[in-house]
């Protein structure tokens, strides 16, 4: 068997998974789909969908699992939701489609580009307070301490 790469991993992936553009995820959301950001904390940080779980991509799997206590409800309970996945380029939020499919989310689709395409089009962002992260940093790291 030959080494796989990430790419072999993203194009396996959307093998399996539902994408859109970025102006069919605005109308979808529109609708009352619901998106989920699979993109690290300073990402998220950033600039954001409003409204957006902000999950990411390396807590996934916890964050939905039936079983494990410290399970997210806004995620874990809602698997018959209609989801957009959101990263930067569309490659975690592949690969997150096709786990949560496997967790038996019923109706997941990812935004083809990401965060970079929905930015070249001029979507609307918000900027998020580190209060709705997953991830908080209340203190800056400090080199050496």
């Amino acid at each position: 068997m030959s080494e796989k790469n990430l790419m072999d991993f993203v194009m396996d992936a959307k093998s399996r998974i539902k994408e859109v553009e970025v102006t069919e995820a605005q109308k979808l959301i529109d609708e009352g789909y619901r998106v989920l950001d699979v993109r690290e904390p300073a990402e998220y940080l950033s600039g954001a969908i409003d409204h957006s779980l902000h999950v990411p991509r390396g807590m996934l799997e916890a964050a939905a699992d039936r079983k494990y206590d410290g399970a997210i409800p806004e995620l874990r309970d809602n698997r018959d939701a209609r989801w957009l996945i959101m990263c930067r380029s569309g490659a975690r939020a592949a690969m997150a489609c096709d786990v949560l499919q496997q967790m038996g989310f019923s109706d997941v689709t990812n935004v083809f580009g990401g965060m970079v395409a929905w930015k070249e089009a001029n979507l609307p962002l918000v900027a998020p307070s580190d209060e709705e992260s997953l991830v908080q940093l209340k203190t800056p790291c400090t080199p050496g301490v």
